[in-house]
C-alpha cells in the first residue's frame, strides 16, 4: 500500500475490497475514493476505474491487502472446521476430523529409493556376446546374421587389437633353463 501515489489510491483499494464483488465494483470504489467529479459521466468513471485496475502498483497493493484479509480470517475457518468436526451429523463430518487429523497429526511415508547406474560400452557389450555365441558354437552364417558383414568384422578387429593389448601387458620373464644335478656323497 505504501508504493501507492496518495491516500486516494489507498482508499480505492479499500473501497474495492469492500465493495460486492460484480457488476460496477470498480466503478463504485473509484467514484468513493474520490475519482472524478460530480458531472463525470458513468463512461468516464468506468474508464478511470479500468486504468486503476490495470496499473501495477494497484494490482500489487490488492494482492497484498488481499492476503492480510485471507490470513485474518484463519480463526473464524478453523471455528468454522471445529463446528462441524463436533456435529456428527453433519454431511462432511468425517472429511473434517481428517483435515483437522492431517494438519496436527500428519501421517508420515517414508520412501527408500536406490539407483544404480552401470555404464556400458556398447563394443565391450557386443564383444561379451561375441564370445559367447562363439562358446556355444555358434556358425559364422548366424553371426552374419546377428551382427551384420560390417558389424562382425568390425567386432574381430576390436577382439584383436584387445588380445594385442592384453599380449603386450604380460610380463615376459627372461630365463635360461639350468639343469642341476645333485651329486650323492660316496661312502
Amino acid at each position: 500500500m505504501q508504493g501507492l501515489p496518495n491516500n486516494k489510491w489507498r482508499n480505492f483499494v479499500e473501497f474495492y475490497l469492500l465493495e460486492k464483488p460484480g457488476y460496477g465494483a470498480q466503478v463504485n470504489a473509484a467514484r468513493r475514493a474520490g475519482f472524478g467529479h460530480a458531472r463525470t459521466t458513468p463512461l468516464n468513471m468506468a474508464r478511470i476505474a479500468s486504468r486503476l485496475m490495470r496499473d501495477d502498483r494497484i494490482l500489487v497493493a490488492l494482492a497484498e491487502e488481499g492476503r492480510k484479509i485471507v490470513r485474518g480470517g484463519g480463526a473464524e475457518a478453523a471455528k468454522a472446521l471445529l463446528n462441524l468436526v463436533r456435529d456428527s451429523e453433519h454431511k462432511d463430518h468425517a472429511r473434517g476430523i481428517a483435515m483437522v487429523l492431517a494438519r496436527t497429526d500428519p501421517e508420515v511415508q517414508h520412501h527408500d529409493l536406490q539407483v544404480t547406474h552401470k555404464i556400458e560400452d556398447p563394443d565391450h557389450e557386443a564383444l561379451e556376446e561375441l564370445r559367447a555365441l562363439r562358446q556355444l558354437g555358434t556358425s559364422r552364417e548366424k553371426l552374419l546374421q546377428l551382427f551384420g558383414g560390417n558389424g562382425l568384422a568390425r567386432l574381430e578387429r576390436l577382439e584383436a587389437a584387445e588380445l594385442e593389448r592384453r599380449a603386450e601387458n604380460a610380463r615376459v620373464i627372461d630365463a635360461e633353463a639350468v639343469e642341476i644335478v645333485q651329486q650323492q656323497d660316496a661312502q
